[in-house]
């Protein structure tokens, strides 16, 4: 009987145990891993991974998210002859390269290595599209950590769950999930500008934990030895980190600058924030106002250290090496000098459109940020013009459409910052006075707008229906820009890079110098690394892809193209593609009747044509859906010579 007992009791320990050690496993995985109130939050860390790493977007937001970054750094690893942009001419180049082998330098030299280890005779496309976006997607899950911070420091006394309201908006936002995992320089700014953020209000925030601390120990003169070891080490702990704050702030805005120099936009309030919170300390005692010094000392020979070494590598590479050492006034390279010269002619602007003052403000900033973007417009409306109570009574008769109470009485903890507004609301100004305007270049307002408008939504009970409406509104357009804008174009550079070199009469060709000539016509430049082989043996070097873009030009341009190839490469084994979107195939018509033949290879879809999409598309009339759905198709045609 005493051995059954002390069994049963054995037993029941042992279960007793594995239910404790069930409970701290499911806490852990709550507390730590799996967290309710941050699902959607969760599920768009995935999405971004998944959609960068594995299943890679297949839209294409704009030219610029090849031609000012990947595109440089492979042409110069691999030595191959692939597109410069005007950006990038050695005179008076307007885009710093130092930035751009900041960010893709390293994913790029991984890639050469990859292919001498295994002798690679091509480098898969996937892997050419993966590893510049990584970096960008590194950087972007680095934020969201800043971001999280950003929070806490802005609203102390929120708790856990209205902390996760806050970031599900933030993580299932399209800007998120498409931007911050494409190679835009705007993408790198908006990362710069939240880490300024946050470091310059790190620095505040231990310049005044200094002065409290040196206030108590001036209280406390009575303290016991260790207390004031304990105090020093904790001023030698807090100096450290006031110097290295300091120091990212003057990088960051370095950085900053020659990343874009549109940058100062959005750091100009965050730098008069610091400014007007340091200049009260300017009336303490001698050693604040040394300490300050010191601060500002840091923050400023940081900035011009980095700066001169951007502008040291830049020269270097646009001088082909250290002559411009003899010759500095000719040849110093400084980019964002360059820049701002180029854009204040008005002629240069016209190359790439001109657009009006309130085109950021009444349709980029809806295109990128919709809902909530018009909420903090309604509510800088109810507070200038000073009708507060009027959108209050508005409230009200909404809350009470959905059965709601009105909450009058609010916690005074969480008020909103002018700060905030402010960072939102100023680089609007500056940014409209170019009279170029684009929504990626908004792309950094994304952080104060978030952190604004979504706590006073939660104070005022309607986060629930506005999430709702903000979450319909990103899906929407991260399918547009994420998969359908200019979707049929990577798939087809993918089909055209992975396609053999073939003869006129069909048979492998593996002797001589043999082109392929990808024409592409009302489509997006192509980037001219996805396309090319970017191997480092001898035979796949001879093999070359030639693009000829002839953007929206008319069709008199794509027959001479063709007619001029033929003539030039009349015996030589060539193979000449042509891209184009169905809606334009009516311009082959007359090359049809001549003397060429065009073999329809293949169509990728879908592919929505913003800019010229809907040209022909209002002139169609008594077709099926099926035919109209063709229209938004991308076909890839290989041309041959009549005999």
């Amino acid at each position: 009987m005493r051995t059954t007992s002390v069994s049963q009791q054995g037993g029941d320990n042992n279960d007793t145990e594995k239910v404790k050690k069930s409970i701290v496993i499911r806490s852990f995985l709550v507390k730590y891993i799996y967290r309710p109130e941050y699902i959607w939050y969760s599920i768009g860390v995935i999405v971004r991974i998944l959609w960068t790493l594995i299943f890679s977007q297949k839209g294409y937001i704009h030219p610029d998210e090849f031609f000012q970054g990947p595109e440089i750094v492979f042409d110069d690893i691999f030595r191959t002859n692939l597109t410069r942009t005007h950006e990038f001419n050695s005179k008076a180049p307007l885009r710093s390269v130092a930035i751009l082998y900041l960010l893709y330098g390293l994913p790029v030299s991984i890639l050469s290595w990859l292919s001498s280890i295994f002798h690679w005779s091509s480098i898969p496309f996937h892997l050419k599209l993966v590893f510049p976006r990584s970096t960008i997607l590194l950087l972007s899950l680095c934020t969201d950590i800043l971001f999280y911070r950003m929070i806490k420091l802005s609203y102390p006394n929120l708790n856990s769950k209205q902390y996760g309201i806050i970031m599900n908006y933030y993580g299932i936002a399209h800007v998120t999930l498409v931007f911050f995992t494409r190679t835009l320089s705007n993408s790198f700014e908006a990362f710069l500008f939240l880490a300024l953020i946050y470091f310059v209000n790190i620095n505040i925030s231990l310049l005044l934990s200094i002065i409290i601390d040196s206030s108590n120990e001036l209280r406390s003169h009575n303290d016991s030895n260790q207390n004031i070891v304990q105090s020093k080490y904790q001023s030698i702990h807090i100096n450290f980190h006031i110097i290295l704050t300091s120091s990212l702030i003057g990088l960051i805005c370095a950085l900053g600058i020659f990343n874009r120099p549109t940058f100062p936009a959005f750091a100009i309030v965050p730098i008069i924030y610091w400014f007007t919170n340091i200049v009260p300390l300017l009336n303490h005692s001698f050693r604040y106002q040394l300490l300050l010094s010191r601060i500002i000392g840091f923050i400023i020979g940081t900035f011009i250290i980095t700066s001169c070494l951007l502008i040291f590598f830049d020269s270097y590479y646009y001088n082909n090496g250290f002559s411009f050492i003899m010759d500095l006034k000719n040849h110093l390279i400084i980019c964002p000098l360059n820049f701002i010269l180029y854009n204040t002619d008005s002629n240069n602007l016209d190359q790439h459109g001109l657009h009006p003052c309130w085109l950021h403000f009444i349709v980029n900033a809806i295109i990128l940020y919709g809902p909530l973007h018009l909420c903090i417009v309604l509510w800088s409306l109810f507070h200038i013009l000073n009708i507060k109570q009027y959108g209050q009574s508005m409230i009200d008769r909404i809350l009470k459409v959905f059965h709601k109470k009105s909450i009058t009485t609010r916690q005074s903890e969480q008020s909103t910052s002018p700060f905030l507004l402010c960072l939102y609301l100023v680089p609007f100004f500056p940014l409209s006075t170019f009279p170029h305007q684009e929504p990626r270049f908004l792309l950094p307002l994304i952080f104060p707008l978030i952190l604004f408008i979504v706590p006073l939504l939660i104070i005022q009970n309607l986060h629930t229906y506005m999430f709702r409406v903000w979450f319909a509104f990103n899906i929407f357009i991260t399918i547009i820009y994420g998969h359908l804008h200019q979707g049929g174009l990577l798939p087809a550079l993918q089909y055209i890079h992975d396609c053999p070199i073939l003869s006129s009469n069909g048979i492998s060709i593996v002797n001589d110098m043999n082109k392929k000539f990808l024409i592409t016509y009302h489509t997006y430049m192509p980037p001219g690394y996805l396309v090319t082989s970017m191997s480092k043996s001898e035979y796949e070097q001879k093999l070359q892809t030639i693009i000829i873009d002839l953007k929206g030009g008319k069709h008199e341009e794509l027959d001479l193209t063709i007619e001029r190839l033929f003539n030039e490469y009349p015996m030589s084994n060539i193979q000449i593609f042509v891209l184009l979107p169905n809606i334009t195939q009516t311009h082959l018509t007359n090359l049809k009747q001549q003397k060429y033949s065009f073999q329809l290879l293949k169509q990728f879809e879908p592919h929505l044509d913003l800019d010229h999409g809907f040209d022909e598309l209002f002139h169609i009339k008594y077709e099926w859906i099926h035919t109209i759905r063709n229209k938004y198709k991308l076909d890839l045609y290989q041309i041959t010579q009549k005999f």
